[in-house]
């Protein structure tokens, strides 16, 4: 949810204009940068799969900051269920975050965020977690692309795609993702650096309106680069959402598609399910899900493709033997010393 509000150059043009203003002897133009009242952002969801469960909380930086979006500290946070259970989340050292230490997300079930900061209260809509459903059928497909240089036509990389089976009730939403894991060489333990996919093409979601009840065939997950002739680790996630959560994300991917054409879709706020309960007139940005996931492994074997572009790689070890000191594997979105679940596929 890190997001950069202001950029330099635009400080240093409007630094010159007004120089030349002064210089003209005109009284020189001060903009007035409209100060937007404080918001909260909030991201989090719970799931079928084991916790802990991550809720984060900030606020967005003035124009007027230099900087990224502010963690908020000292927040009360909690979560409940339809059934009177409840669970109060502990802060983390990562600024504006807090987790879980015991939830367990059960199908069936409905959760409900709440947090109090300032003396204000904060609540999410009830999010039912429903049942996920099954992949039938993981596959990948090469596909062909034009080389910028030579014009011809080259193996551009593989799709993976799957089949699911869409249950008889309407209503399903689903979103796809995949992650990507890579051994480090360069670590003092195994350590495995994790390769998420970014932008507008990577939020993939979908809804039963048009084919209820029946096969989703041919769904692109992902796609894997020409690199090494080696295998590529896939872990792809299928995830059943709720209304909103799937508003949520598809309103996302409709603005970052927006390029400023006259067909782009008209640029809204994007949908979420948290309001505010002391001042019903904030605005409150984000979603709590509640999302059931299903997730399988799936390997790419490119031992044999016709063409490689594998990045050059310093020698490990150096002429003379002394290998280089090594560095700690340290948790993060981005890398993990936790074995992928499927990783003797």
């Amino acid at each position: 949810m890190l997001t950069i509000l202001h950029q330099l150059p635009f400080k240093k043009a409007l630094a010159w204009v007004t120089i030349a203003l002064v210089s003209a002897c005109v009284t020189p133009y001060e903009a007035d940068f409209k100060q937007q009242p404080e918001s909260v952002v909030v991201q989090g969801f719970i799931s079928n799969e084991p916790g802990p469960y991550i809720v984060q909380l900030v606020r967005p930086a003035n124009y007027s900051f230099q900087g990224y979006s502010i963690g908020i500290q000292g927040a009360k946070v909690y979560i409940t269920d339809d059934v009177g259970e409840r669970e109060d989340l502990v802060e983390t050292r990562d600024i504006g975050q807090y987790k879980t230490l015991k939830l367990q997300g059960i199908t069936g079930r409905t959760y409900q965020l709440h947090f109090e900061i300032d003396g204000k209260k904060y609540e999410s809509k009830p999010e039912l977690l429903r049942e996920a459903v099954a992949i039938d059928h993981i596959y990948h497909e090469p596909f062909r692309s034009i080389d910028p240089i030579t014009k011809e036509r080259q193996l551009g990389g593989w799709h993976v795609y799957v089949d699911t089976q869409d249950p008889d009730e309407r209503g399903n939403y689903y979103r796809w993702t995949a992650m990507h894991y890579k051994y480090l060489l360069t670590t003092c333990t195994d350590c495995w650096d994790i390769v998420r996919c970014l932008g507008p093409d990577c939020i993939k979601v979908a809804n039963d309106a048009l084919n209820n009840g029946r096969k989703i065939a041919r769904q692109e997950v992902a796609t894997v680069p020409v690199e090494c002739r080696n295998k590529y680790y896939l872990e792809v996630e299928q995830q059943a959402l709720s209304r909103e959560g799937y508003l949520y994300f598809k309103t996302i991917k409709q603005l970052l598609e927006n390029t400023g054409g006259v067909f782009d879709v008209t640029p809204s706020a994007v949908p979420g399910n948290m309001s505010c309960l002391t001042d019903p007139d904030e605005q409150v940005l984000g979603l709590f899900g509640a999302v059931g996931i299903t997730r399988v492994g799936y390997v790419v074997d490119r031992s044999n493709a016709e063409r490689a572009a594998c990045p050059p790689v310093l020698p490990y070890l150096p002429p003379g033997g002394i290998p280089p000191p090594c560095i700690p594997c340290v948790e993060s979105l981005y890398r993990t010393g936790q074995k992928p679940r499927f990783w003797d596929l």
